[in-house]
């Protein structure tokens, strides 16, 4: 089977001005979408940090200690602390995992390491997308201002 040969790329003042438009909107809708992903990729991050955090003044804690359970974020219950060496990580789609304190908080330095890799991958890509919309604006403005100029010569 012969290797396949990587595409040619297209070279952006070859397009017509409407495919340019097209590309363009195009370019804004994936822009959009990925500052939402970072934004998500962000907000799960900081989430996993204040688990990390939790566990961490958990397991500074004396077991007995009065505390202040968060079921919500802004609704929490007293409760004591029973147990500071064992706590239950949900690691998703409804699991959870008994886990030492200390594996808890490598658990969740694990997640954050991964979610922020994650938000630099997205974006780097976003500031790509961006670049190649300026140079998509620069050359529809280029073809508007020479159509407007060979327009006022007919």
């Amino acid at each position: 089977m012969p290797p396949k040969e990587a595409a040619e790329p297209i070279r952006l003042d070859s397009l017509a001005p409407q495919q340019l438009m097209e590309l363009r909107s195009n370019l804004n809708n994936e822009i959009q979408r990925l500052g939402e992903g970072a934004q998500a990729l962000a907000r799960a991050a900081s989430t996993f940090n204040g688990s990390k955090k939790a566990v961490e003044q958990l397991a500074a804690s004396k077991t007995g200690q009065a505390i202040m359970l968060p079921l919500t974020s802004s609704l929490y219950v007293s409760g004591e602390v029973d147990d500071v060496e064992k706590v239950l990580v949900d690691i998703g789609t409804g699991y959870y995992v008994e886990m030492t304190t200390a594996d808890a908080v490598k658990y969740y330095e694990r997640r954050i390491k991964t979610l922020q890799e994650n938000v630099g991958t997205v974006q780097a890509t976003l500031r790509e997308r961006q670049n190649v919309l300026m140079q998509v604006q620069a050359i529809l403005q280029e073809k508007a201002a020479a159509q407007a100029a060979a327009t006022s010569r007919a």
